[in-house]
This record gives structure tokens, sequence and C-alpha cells, in this order.
């Protein structure tokens, strides 16, 4: 919709044509902006960043504490990963084979003690277990396909996510 009123704009601001001529072109040019954006699926990220499925990701280049590295993805409208599947869990193991560990959006929470996602959800440990004691203070790194505990402080890259956008 904004590009069809940008070339409204454009068209409406040249002085040589008649009014019922730009309106026509700005009306023409506004069909064909919605005709294409019907029955399509184009789903789009942020530069710098990589889709799979209907998420965006981001991997950092510095290191962070898991605290830090959090807030970084909430400062670029995002969370800590969040694996849902195995194809997700191989698309992360493939998108960081030269990182050594990386932060997700996984940590021990109280009074419970329970390992939770950002999003609020607990971890199916069936699914995906954690390997590595379980400590006070502890956060969660993927290193191939495993996830690990380590100590919240542990200087590593970090994984953001977000849903892609549909146009």
């Amino acid at each position: 919709m904004v590009l069809a009123q940008q070339c409204t704009l454009t068209f409406a601001g040249h002085p040589r044509c008649p009014r019922w001529h730009r309106l026509a072109l700005g009306l023409t040019l506004a069909g064909n902006v919605v005709l294409l954006g019907v029955g399509s699926s184009c789903k789009l990220c942020p530069k710098d960043w990589l889709l799979h499925g209907d998420k965006c990701y981001w991997v950092s280049k510095g290191i962070k504490g898991w605290e830090w590295s959090r807030e970084d993805c909430l400062m670029k409208r995002a969370q800590l990963l969040v694996i849902d599947d195995w194809k997700e869990m191989a698309f992360v193991r493939n998108n960081t084979q030269n990182q050594h560990q990386v932060w997700i959006g996984l940590n021990i929470t109280s009074p419970g003690r329970t390992w939770t996602w950002q999003d609020g959800s607990p971890l199916n440990q069936t699914q995906f277990p954690v390997f590595d004691p379980a400590k006070e203070n502890n956060c969660a790194s993927v290193k191939k396909n495993k996830i690990h505990s380590e100590i919240c402080q542990t200087e590593l890259k970090w994984i953001c996510s977000k849903a892609a956008v549909l146009v």
C-alpha cells in the first residue's frame, strides 16, 4: 500500500499529465501492486538475517553472556532462539558449524528450577535432552545437535529469531 501511495504521489506531482490521467495511472499501479500480492506467500527477513520456514534468524559475530544476548535480541525486536523441532535444530547446526557453542532462548527458571524457553513453554527433554549437569544460574547453548547447560555469564555467540514478514 505504501508503494502505491508513493507512486501516486510521484505521478500526481508531474505537471504535464491531466488530472484524470494521473488518477488512472495511480489506480492502475495500485491495482497491479494489490494483484501481485494476492495468493503470494513471499516471506521476508531483515538484511543479514537468514530465512528458514516461517522464521528469520540472526547469528551474532561477537560473544557475550546470555542475559546481554537476550537483551540484544529484544532490541532487534526478536528473541533468543526457541527451537521447535529437529528440522530447526538441523538448520541451526548447518548455519553455526564454525561456532563452538551459541546461546539459545532456554534457561532454568525459579522457583521450579525447570528448563523454560523464552516464550514461556517448558523444555521437552525427551525431544531435546540437556547435556552437562544443570547448576545454579544455568542457561542453554547449542553445539552441533545437542543442547548444553552453561553458566549464564559465559561469553558465547548467540542466535536471535523472529517471525518472517509475509508479503
